[in-house]
């Protein structure tokens, strides 16, 4: 989904995406299984090695351990296999719960906000919604004044080009860095006759 598709600027930044990495780090699945006890029950398990359960315990710990290392979680893969196959057994030996198992495959998710970076500014330019208002350039400069604050963007300077036909283009020339907070910004910029800014926030005077 792009930014533009949103139907406000709030929907967009706050939209979030849950994306599926297919595996838990090994780091990630101590720290789950130091948290709810499981860990000490695996290590005791490894100790006694005329334990059922001592080959996947042993192999569980290994794992985990391994700071390179991972738990594969897809169906599709070979480790995905083995890892669904090792907690089928272990809460059918009732060393996990049926909430644990989906505790631990929900680690496979991570939640994503894509265009929490994005300003209001970028909304407006993708919808080809974006308000410009006309400025000057003065010996290789363009000024604007904020009247107030805003949020923090980068607003661009374009030439106005009018075409026989009576087609217009805004073609950029240049931009302003960090515009935010009240007061004058001035940037080098090539003169020409009609030059216009972005005015996303209404606050250029």
């Amino acid at each position: 989904m792009r930014f533009k598709d949103f139907s406000s600027y709030e929907e967009g930044k706050a939209f979030k995406l849950v994306l599926d990495k297919k595996k838990v780090g090994s780091g990630q699945a101590r720290g789950w299984m130091s948290s709810n006890g499981l860990w000490l029950k695996l290590k005791l398990i490894q100790a006694d090695r005329s334990h059922p359960l001592f080959s996947l315990a042993d192999a569980i710990i290994i794992t985990a351990s391994d700071a390179s290392s991972f738990f594969g979680v897809d169906l599709e893969t070979k480790e995905g296999k083995t890892t669904l196959e090792g907690l089928h057994i272990l809460r059918e030996q009732g060393e996990l719960s049926d909430i644990q198992r989906e505790e631990f495959l929900a680690m496979s998710l991570t939640e994503i906000q894509p265009f929490s970076h994005k300003t209001r500014q970028d909304w407006e330019v993708e919808r080809g919604t974006i308000k410009r208002v006309a400025t000057i350039t003065e010996k290789g400069f363009c000024k604007i004044t904020l009247s107030v604050d805003c949020e923090r963007h980068n607003p661009q300077i374009y030439r106005k080009v009018t075409f026989l036909d009576g087609n217009v283009e805004y073609i950029r020339i240049a931009g302003f860095n960090g515009v935010e907070l009240a007061g004058v910004y001035r940037t080098q910029c090539p003169t020409h006759l009609e030059v216009y800014v972005d005015n996303a926030y209404g606050v250029i005077e």
